[in-house]
């Protein structure tokens, strides 16, 4: 089965430009259309020979994992954006779960990930079992996942982010300018989900 990519309805966003949003959204759609042809690829080789294509096969196989998180994670990323920038309910059940957790520090705490050198993901998660999030950061984005928990919030901090708007060292102001576009309401209905 192909995948087909997403579409959103996504506002003009404060700090981060219309052309960014498009090529970034192109990027995504390159992560579809790779998951599809490496997918196919891989049962070809497959079927033909698998100790013949046994060096090519591996490196399908690795990339596989790396174009499908990259493909999912921006369908989380940009679905942050839908509906326009909404605060965070202080009295929602994430409200009071980051009040318990974090105090009042949780945002510079994940801007600080955010900011971590090389490119990847400041991913939050939320462990049901123990009842706690986790933060930590996803390197490139199949790398340093914390395995089986869902995603409640998802921070892209590749270059492509914030270079066309930013320039190199601006990573900083990319990830105000997410927190600043960020609608909150769609990170606490992922929370509500993770907790079931």
């Amino acid at each position: 089965m192909d995948y087909t990519p997403k579409t959103f309805t996504l506002p003009s966003l404060n700090g981060i430009s219309d052309e960014s949003v498009k090529q970034h959204i192109s990027l995504y759609e390159g992560y579809v259309k790779n998951f599809n042809t490496i997918s196919k690829k891989i049962a070809e080789y497959a079927k033909e020979d698998t100790e013949k294509h046994a060096h090519a096969l591996s490196e399908l196989i690795r990339r596989k994992s790396f174009e499908f998180d990259g493909m999912r994670l921006h369908e989380i990323y940009f679905a942050q954006f839908e509906g326009g920038a909404q605060a965070l309910n202080p009295e929602s059940e994430l409200g009071k779960a980051f009040a318990a957790e974090y105090s009042t520090y949780f945002e510079e705490y994940f801007k600080a990930i955010g900011n971590m050198r090389g490119p990847g993901w400041a991913m939050l998660y939320y462990d049901p079992v123990g009842k706690q999030f986790q933060a930590g950061f996803a390197g490139e984005q199949h790398q340093g996942h914390f395995a089986t928990l869902p995603i409640v919030l998802a921070l892209d901090v590749w270059e492509h982010t914030f270079l066309l708007d930013y320039g190199a060292t601006g990573k900083a102001k990319y990830i105000d300018a997410f927190f600043k576009n960020l609608n909150w309401k769609v990170v606490e209905e992922r929370f509500a989900t993770a907790q079931r």
